[in-house]
């Protein structure tokens, strides 16, 4: 081993990214979509239908060598654009249990994501999901599957905010905006009832986008793909300022 490799492109395989056999416990939600639009980076808009997707997945193998839990939200939110706008999600916040999963999700595609101590198991009929950070439990999920159902969730792509600060820590050197296209391949589809919460946590502000309607539960055992990222948007220069305060929950 060397900190020198040529054969960089075997060591971090190009996408799409696979991880066959996964776990994902969802619950979705609605949400006011004022709460939303104040945490939606420019020009992001929120849905009208303020829809929320929490989830804790457990990934027992992926094409990149890693196996870790994940967990994350996401926002119902729109990529206003003259040709037509754009339909998708937004993500506030992700976590993992694996560092190399975090560098990759951080560096590459944008995605907020932080170490945290996730679990999740089923017995029977009834799956849990936790996540907790500095000792607070910011997310405590549980559902009761009641049936089955066919055909994966479809909820457009994934919005990221991928941002570097400058050296000098005056600012930012490089915002984008960037669209993931992320995929099911369903084996297993339960859906159910259940509840979400979250602990107050100033760090991991998930509490502050409140739970308005349940729209229930969903267990999914299958195979997520990912594809390359696109660039929507790219900032540099005093514009980018306005992208600080979207940036906190990163960073603490």
């Amino acid at each position: 081993m060397s900190f020198y490799r040529e054969d960089y492109a075997e060591i971090i395989p190009k996408p799409p990214y696979m991880w066959p056999n996964a776990q994902i416990l969802a619950s979705v939600y609605t949400t006011k979509p004022e709460n939303i639009q104040k945490i939606l980076p420019p020009p992001l808009l929120a849905g009208k239908e303020g829809m929320v997707i929490v989830f804790v997945a457990r990934y027992p193998e992926s094409n990149f060598g890693v196996s870790y839990n994940e967990s994350a939200m996401f926002v119902q939110a729109i990529f206003p654009r003259g040709e037509g706008d754009i339909n998708g999600v937004y993500c506030p916040c992700m976590y993992v249990d694996d560092d190399v999963a975090m560098i990759g999700g951080r560096e590459i595609y944008g995605l907020p994501k932080k170490i945290a101590k996730i679990e999740l198991a089923r017995e029977g009929n009834t799956v849990r999901g936790t996540v907790e950070r500095g000792g607070i439990k910011i997310v405590d999920m549980e559902a009761t599957l009641t049936g089955r159902a066919e055909g994966a969730i479809e909820y457009g792509p994934t919005f990221s905010l991928r941002a570097f600060p400058s050296p000098d820590m005056e600012g930012l050197s490089l915002v984008e905006i960037i669209s993931i296209d992320i995929t099911t391949e369903p084996r297993e589809i339960h859906t159910g009832t259940g509840t979400l919460k979250f602990e107050r946590s100033e760090a991991d502000p998930l509490y502050e986008i409140e739970q308005e309607m349940s729209m229930g539960m969903i267990f999914n055992i299958g195979t997520p793909k990912m594809s390359k990222g696109t660039v929507l948007l790219r900032v540099t220069g005093e514009d980018t300022e306005k992208y600080l305060p979207y940036l906190y929950a990163r960073s603490y």
